[in-house]
């Protein structure tokens, strides 16, 4: 225990400092305002999935500022969700984040980052706390506890069972002139006492104790050129219950347990970017070693190296950017492994704006991954290092190709009509020694056209779109969906009723054969009352029919939010009642429901203050920047009508980054469900591959041989009975990763679902909010965004599974099990 709160001495004496209070802000500002807002969610279903048929989600924040000085939001999540099973995870949240000036403090169910390989966003509850003064110096800290306990229950076979876990950490950098320095100190240990119940030596439960120490930095060379480096050491006690002593101390010994169960293990990560004319180029490498974990990350991958390298550039006065990014990822670094495996990845992004009127984006990928078997048989028996050099090595190459075009035929006040067509190619080609295995070959093709209309004055939009794929498998089987899909919205009430309707319909075919048909149409509202209240309510109405059986499901959700802005008690304090010197001219204007009035220089205060709150704290570097020079612009004026001129664009510039959140998880979740409708068409051609191969495994006459039985026309055979084996675990590592990504996708069946979101969708919105939002910035166009999100997102869940998903953990849906 005291080398769990050794830490604390550090964070406790982080807080012993003096604070400098500007009590003349305190005349000058709202002694309080405060905005927020509460939302609820109540979904009805009624259909054969396995959910419940009523479940409700409430949500709200709330924002105090306190004179101008202090921020204290407060935040909370509450649903009747039933998981069926015991965890050790809170799902229902309540947090405090209060902040003055540069500090800002943690409290509840809360989540802080350091590093990837020490604390990476795992959910804690206690208190945090981050100070970042205006100078060279910053430092956070947390304490609390990661896991509640959780007993082992052997009528819920699906409990996860935990011993209560504690965590501290510790994070504190420095900017020197010419570079930072920064050290990270984290430790999590489980309480042995916490579990009162025994429970079985199957469940590989254990307590652990982990420490890890990082060290990091980022320094310029060249003038321009950024170098960045961190490197981690991580010490696990796997079980610290065992008595032996450890063989000798490691460098974490004075924070943790050790004994004969510990484990240290090393990752390093840099990186380095240069600005090259219009754009920039940059490599990077990464190297963790096998089994390296830390208890403050949920999902660790491990024992793999990364080299990659990547470059992009606005050519043609920016009407062109190309980025290009190519990588090496090879595992197996500590040769003890039975294969090898690398994966080379290529990528090349373009994106055109030919003219206001049509745009081209395009892109091609190329995966390759390579993979040799180490056969034990073989590698002892070779008579020279020449044998056997191809013999067991396989190749897997992926291609993926899209082209996207908008044409916009009419843009006037009265009508717009505009069509947008979207190819996109993929295939997949699996050889052995240069030469492709029977049905390895497959390939995907989808087409997308749509017309759309608007009419402005009308508040009206119709839109009518037709999407085509195809799929062939091996060289004999082939799948084919075709279908249209009809929206037309209107907005009444001068746009306080926004209305939607659309509908599909689907037909899928396997070989020629009539598989099934998938209509659904979908109903909504949203209104808008007040300005404050708003009102939704959505229908979704999803019928399938097969040759076998027919089904439908009815879901229905129904929304209020009510929201508060700016609301102001004047209490005088100090100099509240000064009256404005006469000669100083007032500027009075009004954004988004907030008023700013008074003297340039108040206003000017008020806008850095707005610039420097928590809402807009993670805005990119590149766009504060841009936000930075707007603000220097506005108060370089003298004149009220042309300094209102340009804070109102400060304003509007700002706000834009905090809209494009609310587009971001809306055109998330449209992906999510875009891919969801696809990935239910490939599932039974998955399952029917691997059962394929399979029966030719367990038809072969080395099936479940022992090598002792060998006879000598056997060895002649093992090449192709392990080639066999090897294409049927790839097939079945699909099929296990393609469900495993079907169900992280439908636990997110609303958008609320995508912006509290946890896990790897909280890391991928984390990894790519920066370069949507450039895509959405600069185009303005949804579709662009949603095409640019796809993309990213099934080649991130797609690198995850190849690390988490476990193969044997599968079951035939289709196909009987006998």
């Amino acid at each position: 225990m005291n080398k769990l709160l050794a830490p604390c001495l550090f964070i406790y004496c982080a807080f012993c400092f003096s604070q400098n209070i500007n009590f003349d802000k305190l005349g000058k500002e709202k002694w309080l305002r405060y905005n927020g807002g509460i939302s609820s969610n109540v979904v009805y279903y009624d259909g054969l999935a396995n959910r419940q048929d009523l479940t409700y989600y409430l949500t709200g924040n709330l924002n105090f500022n306190i004179a101008g000085l202090y921020q204290i939001p407060l935040s909370f999540t509450y649903s009747n969700q039933d998981f069926n099973f015991p965890n050790p995870f809170n799902y229902n949240r309540l947090s405090l984040h209060p902040s003055y000036k540069w500090a800002t403090a943690h409290i509840g169910d809360v989540s802080m980052s350091f590093s990837p390989y020490s604390l990476s966003g795992h959910q804690f509850t206690g208190a945090g706390f981050e100070i970042a003064p205006e100078g060279k110096f910053k430092i956070s800290g947390m304490y609390g506890r990661l896991l509640k306990a959780t007993e082992y229950n052997e009528d819920t076979p699906n409990a996860l069972a935990a011993y209560q876990r504690k965590g501290v950490g510790l994070k504190t950098t420095y900017d020197f002139d010419f570079l930072s320095l920064g050290v990270i100190l984290f430790k999590a240990k489980d309480d042995i006492n916490s579990l009162e119940n025994p429970y079985p030596t199957s469940l590989g439960l254990s307590p652990k104790d982990n420490a890890v120490l990082s060290f990091e930095s980022t320094f310029k060379v060249f003038d321009k050129a950024q170098i960045r480096l961190e490197y981690a050491i991580s010490g696990m006690t796997e079980d610290s219950r065992l008595t032996d002593q450890a063989p000798k101390k490691g460098i974490l010994a004075f924070l943790l347990d050790e004994n004969i169960s510990t484990k240290y293990y090393n990752a390093i990560n840099a990186s380095f970017d240069y600005p090259v004319g219009k754009g920039s180029m940059g490599v990077g490498y990464e190297r963790i070693d096998p089994d390296y974990k830390t208890l403050g990350a949920y999902y660790f991958n491990n024992d793999l190296e990364n080299i990659t390298i990547n470059a992009n550039q606005n050519l043609f006065n920016e009407k062109l950017n190309l980025a290009i990014n190519a990588g090496l990822q090879q595992d197996n670094l500590n040769n003890e492994k039975s294969s090898d495996q690398q994966r080379i990845v290529s990528a090349i992004n373009l994106n055109y704006n030919a003219s206001e009127r049509i745009g081209i984006n395009a892109s091609y990928s190329n995966f390759q991954s390579y993979t040799n078997i180490k056969d034990q048989f073989n590698y002892i028996n070779q008579i020279s290092d020449f044998d056997n050099l191809d013999t067991l090595n396989y190749r897997q190459v992926s291609q993926t190709a899209n082209l996207g075009i908008n044409y916009l035929f009419k843009k006037t006040a009265h009508k717009q009509q505009g069509v947008n067509f979207n190819l996109v190619y993929q295939n997949s080609d699996n050889q052995q020694e240069g030469n492709s295995i029977p049905g390895g070959k497959n390939a995907f093709y989808n087409g997308t056209a749509s017309f759309t209309m608007t009419y402005p004055e009308e508040a009206l939009q119709i839109s009518l779109a037709a999407n085509t794929s195809y799929n062939t498998i091996g060289d004999t089987d082939n799948s084919f969906t075709a279908g249209p899909t009809f929206t037309i919205g209107k907005q009444f009430f001068n746009k306080k009723l926004r209305t939607n309707l659309s509908s599909s319909y689907n037909r899928s075919y396997s070989n020629g054969t009539n598989q099934n048909q998938v209509f659904n149409i979908r109903l909504g509202g949203n209104y808008l009352w007040k300005q404050k209240h708003h009102f939704s309510l959505n229908f979704l109405r999803l019928s399938r029919k097969t040759s076998l059986a027919s089904s439908s499901d009815l879901t229905a959700t129904l929304g209020y939010r009510y929201t508060f802005d700016n609301f102001k008690i004047n209490i005088a304090i100090g100099q509240g009642n000064q009256k404005p010197n006469p000669s100083e001219k007032l500027v009075k204007f009004r954004y988004r429901n907030v008023s700013y009035t008074g003297t340039i220089p108040e206003i000017n205060r008020q806008l850095t203050n707005v610039f420097q709150s928590p809402p807009f704290e993670n805005i990119p570097l590149f766009k504060k920047d841009e936000l930075s020079k707007l603000l220097a612009t506005a108060k370089s004026q003298k004149k009220v009508p042309l300094y209102t001129l340009h804070a109102l664009a400060f304003l509007h510039a700002l706000y834009a980054y905090v809209d494009f959140q609310k587009i971001y998880n809306e055109a998330i979740y449209t992906v999510i469900e875009k891919i969801k409708s696809d990935m239910q068409k490939v599932d039974m051609a998955l399952e029917n591959l691997f059962v394929i191969k399979k029966l030719e495994v367990d038809k072969h006459p080395l099936h479940q041989k022992q090598l002792s039985d060998y006879k000598e026309e056997d060895f002649t055979l093992r090449p192709q009975y392990d080639a066999l084996v090897v294409e049927r675990e790839e097939r079945l590592e699909k099929l296990v990763g393609h469900r495993w990504m079907e169900k992280e996708f439908a636990a997110f069946t609303s958008v609320e679902d995508i912006k509290q979101a946890d896990g790897f969708l909280k890391e991928f919105k984390a990894q790519q909010s920066t370069s949507c939002f450039k895509v959405y910035d600069k185009m303005q166009d949804v579709e662009a965004l949603e095409q640019h999100i796809e993309i990213q997102l099934i080649d991130f869940y797609y690198k995850k599974s190849l690390s988490i998903v476990n193969p044997d953990s599968f079951e035939l849906i289709y196909i009987n099990k006998k």
